[in-house]
């Protein structure tokens, strides 16, 4: 739609300079479609899909590498208040809370990090102690990554459930 506009924009910016080259020959309906066309330099540029959806996905390839690097240095130690979790990763949170099978071993928490200067919220169960889910999320609360691993397979990222 934005497209359509800006082409329109731009045919009554073209015929505007029509008219203002005509308008000195012979005053007409030109002329005054002219003095109603909107300014050339009031046309925007607008991004390809590409460019909108890279930043985006660039980012969560860097999430999920933070977070990566600090499963190998330890695990995540800044823990995120269920205050400070936006709608989706705190509805996350409490789905994982609540079918998590009762007994020890079993436990789902909620991290923050900082990832190229925004916060990536993360939720991470543990199942039995020997079987992990992880889910990434944006500032905003949507899902941009899922993982799991166990001590019989490594962690890797899955499609998002």
């Amino acid at each position: 739609m934005k497209i359509l506009i800006n082409i329109v924009l731009l045919a009554a910016g073209c015929s505007a300079a029509i008219a203002a080259d005509s308008g000195k020959q012979a005053a007409g309906p030109l002329a005054s479609l002219a003095s109603l066309s909107a300014p050339a330099a009031a046309l925007t540029a607008v991004p390809a899909p590409e460019a909108v959806k890279a930043p985006a996905q660039n980012w969560a390839e860097a999430a999920k590498a933070a977070f990566e690097r600090e499963l190998d240095a330890g695990g995540l130690t800044t823990y995120a208040d269920l205050l400070e979790l936006p709608p989706g990763a705190r509805s996350r949170l409490e789905k994982e809370l609540q079918t998590l099978p009762q007994g020890p071993g079993n436990s789902s928490e909620a991290f923050k990090m900082l990832v190229n200067g925004r916060t990536a919220f993360v939720v991470q169960s543990y199942i039995y102690s020997d079987s992990m889910r992880v889910y990434l999320f944006n500032a905003a609360g949507v899902a941009v990554a899922y993982g799991e691993g166990s001590v019989d397979k490594d962690f890797a990222w899955l499609p998002l459930p």
